[in-house]
C-alpha cells in the first residue's frame, strides 16, 4: 500500500503543469512553449535517473530507497510551490525528476518482494492502480484548483499529499533487502537485440507524439476549441477516467496478441489526434477525440509493457528500468518539441506533431509485424487482469 500511494502522489505532481500551464505562462511571464520545459525537465531528468538508480543503488534496502525518493518528492513539491521565478521551479522540477526515475525503476519488483510468489500479480496491480488513479485525478484537479484558487494551491496540495504518504510508508513499509543487482552489462545484451530496439523505438514515438500534443492540451481546447474552463475540467476527468479503462482493455488484447494489440492501439491513438488536429474548432468532435484519445494512452503502455516482457524475461528489472528511461526521455522529447512548435509556429502545430510521430509509429509496428513471425499469441505472460507483473513505465502515466 505504502509503495501504490507514493506512485499515486508522483503522478499526480508530475503532470500538475498540464492543468496549470496558463496559470504558469501568466505569472512567469514566459511563452507556452516555455512553460511547457515543465514537463520536459522532469520528464529528462527521470529518463537519466532510471537506469542509473538500479546500477547505482545495487543491494542497498529498498525500504531506504523508496524513503529517500519519497522525501526528494516533498522537497521537488516546495520548491515549485514558492519559485519566485520560473528558473527556480525548473529546478524543483528537475528534483522531481530524480525522484520520478528512480521510483520507476524499483517499485514493481519492490511490491513483489513483499508478498508470497502466488500474489505478486496483486501486488504489481495495486502499484499500478495508483499510477492510474493519480493520472485520472491529475490534471483535472489541477485545471478546478487553478481557476478557483492558483496555481501555487495545486503545488502545496501534492506537497501535503507527499508528507502524508512518507509518513505512511515510515509507518508501514517493512525492510526490503535485494540479493541481485542489476548490471550495466545486461543493458547493453538488451540493446543488442533487434526486436527491443523496434519495440523501444515504438514507445519513443508513441509517447513522444502523445506529449508533444498533451503538454498543450488546456490551451489548445481552451483557445481553438473553444472549451470553457469548468467545462475542460469535467472533460479532462472523463479523458482520464478512460485512460483507466484503457489499461484493461490493453491488456486483454495484448493477453491475445502483444504485436496485434499494439498495432490496434497505435491506429486508434493515430486517428484521434489526427481527428483533433483537423477538426481542432468543433468542439463535439474534438471532445470525442478527446475521449478516445484517452482510451488509447491507456491503452498503449501496457500493451508496449507486455510485448517488451515477452521478449526480455532473463532481464526482467533491467528491462523495466530501461523501459522507465525511454518513456521518460520520450515524454521530455515530445514535449520539448511541442514547446518549440508552440513558439516558432503556432498552438495548432502541437497536434499535427504529435499525429505524424503516430504515423511513424504505425509504420514501425507494421514493419515489425512484418519481420517478427516469432511473436505468437500469448496467454498472460505474467499477467492477471490485463496488468504487467514487471517491465516498465507504469501504467496510465499520461
Amino acid at each position: 500500500m505504502g509503495i501504490a500511494l507514493g506512485a499515486f502522489a508522483l503522478v499526480v505532481t508530475e503532470f500538475l503543469p498540464v492543468g496549470l500551464l496558463p496559470d504558469m505562462t501568466r505569472e512567469f511571464d514566459v511563452s507556452q512553449g516555455t512553460a511547457g520545459l515543465a514537463i520536459t525537465a522532469t520528464a529528462l531528468l527521470g529518463a537519466i535517473a532510471a537506469p542509473l538508480t538500479t546500477v547505482l543503488i545495487r543491494r542497498v534496502d529498498r525500504r531506504v530507497v523508496l524513503l529517500g525518493l519519497t522525501a526528494l518528492l516533498v522537497v521537488a513539491g516546495a520548491v515549485s510551490a514558492v519559485a519566485p521565478k520560473f528558473s527556480v521551479l525548473i529546478a524543483g522540477r528537475v528534483l522531481l525528476g530524480l525522484a520520478v526515475g528512480g521510483f520507476w525503476a524499483v517499485s514493481l519488483a519492490a511490491a513483489a518482494r513483499l508478498v508470497p510468489h502466488d500474489r505478486v500479480h496483486t501486488a504489481s496491480s495495486l502499484v499500478l492502480g495508483g499510477i492510474s488513479i493519480g493520472a485520472v485525478i491529475s490534471v483535472p484537479a489541477a485545471s478546478f484548483i487553478s481557476a478557483h484558487h492558483d496555481w501555487r494551491t495545486a503545488y502545496w496540495t501534492a506537497t501535503a499529499l507527499a508528507v502524508l504518504v512518507f509518513l505512511i510508508q515510515l509507518l508501514l513499509l517493512p525492510r526490503i533487502p535485494i540479493h541481485h543487482a542489476v548490471a550495466a552489462g545486461q543493458f547493453r545484451q538488451l540493446l543488442a537485440m533487434p526486436k527491443v530496439r523496434a519495440i523501444l523505438l515504438t514507445v519513443v514515438l508513441v509517447v513522444g507524439g502523445h506529449y508533444a500534443g498533451y503538454t498543450f492540451i488546456t490551451p489548445y481546447l481552451e483557445q481553438l476549441t473553444g472549451i470553457r474552463t469548468n467545462s475542460l475540467s469535467i472533460l479532462l476527468l472523463g479523458y482520464g477516467v478512460l485512460t483507466v479503462v484503457g489499461t484493461f482493455i490493453g491488456g486483454a488484447l495484448a493477453a491475445r496478441h502483444r504485436h496485434r494489440a499494439v498495432l490496434i492501439t497505435t491506429i486508434v491513438f493515430l486517428l484521434a489526434m489526427t481527428t483533433m488536429a483537423v477538426l481542432a474548432h468543433q468542439a463535439a468532435v474534438t471532445t470525442t477525440a478527446v475521449l478516445v484519445w484517452g482510451l488509447a494512452i491507456g491503452m498503449a503502455p501496457v500493451c508496449t509493457q507486455l510485448w517488451l516482457h515477452a521478449n526480455t524475461t532473463r532481464f526482467a528489472e533491467a528491462a523495466q528500468a530501461m523501459n522507465t528511461g525511454v518513456f521518460q526521455l520520450s515524454i521530455a522529447l515530445g514535449s520539448l518539441l511541442g514547446s518549440v512548435a508552440v513558439d516558432l509556429i503556432n498552438l495548432h502545430s502541437s497536434m499535427w506533431l504529435g499525429a505524424a510521430a503516430l504515423a511513424l509509429a504505425v509504420i514501425v509496428v507494421l514493419v515489425v509485424g512484418r519481420v517478427a513471425a516469432d511473436d505468437e499469441p500469448t496467454h498472460h505472460h505474467g499477467t492477471e487482469g490485463g496488468s504487467p507483473a514487471a517491465a516498465g513505465e507504469p501504467v496510465g502515466a499520461q
